[in-house]
């Protein structure tokens, strides 16, 4: 089941955050690093996302629990190829045990709805080039556009951004 995500998610969001980090970028993201990643700071952090009216939030939950999350909105990017996109996907993480069953395309389709309603038309994501998960927006149409250097736990990594002229056709 898919939902819009409320202020009382956040705890279960966090819970989903901190746990999909550490099964997702173990092995690329120094470990020291994601030793230092806590539920409590990243309940905090949803807390305040969810309390933005301008922030679109849906969760994915499985015999009552959520299992994944999808957040976006306006694109944050000021210049630079990512700049041309209205919208951008902030963040969407799958538990390890919830991924391969169509939850993340349900999740995409539902912040698509959302966005669109918004006057949101396009959208670019920012993904570490190293993500397994990357291709995932391959498979739903995403262009690469723009590739940077990031630096995470004080190792230098790669992040390839991926867009959408259309999130319409996202599929």
């Amino acid at each position: 089941m898919i939902r819009k995500a409320t202020w009382a998610d956040a705890p279960a969001i966090a819970s989903v955050h901190v746990e999909s980090w550490k099964t997702t970028y173990g092995g690329i993201v120094p470990d020291a690093y994601l030793e230092t990643l806590t539920v409590e700071e990243k309940q905090t952090l949803w807390e305040k996302v969810l309390r933005q009216s301008d922030h679109s939030v849906f969760v994915a939950e499985e015999n009552g629990r959520v299992v994944g999350f999808v957040s976006g909105g306006r694109n944050r990017a000021s210049d630079g190829s990512a700049a041309q996109y209205d919208g951008e996907l902030y963040a969407i993480y799958l538990l390890k045990e919830a991924q391969g069953k169509g939850l993340g395309r349900q999740l995409v389709q539902a912040l698509v709805g959302d966005l669109t309603q918004k006057g949101i038309h396009s959208l670019a994501v920012w993904v570490l080039t190293d993500n397994p998960s990357r291709g995932f927006y391959e498979r739903l149409g995403g262009e690469k556009v723009a590739e940077e250097r990031v630096e995470i736990g004080g190792k230098a990594l790669r992040e390839r951004c991926y867009g959408w002229q259309d999130i319409q056709m996202m599929n």
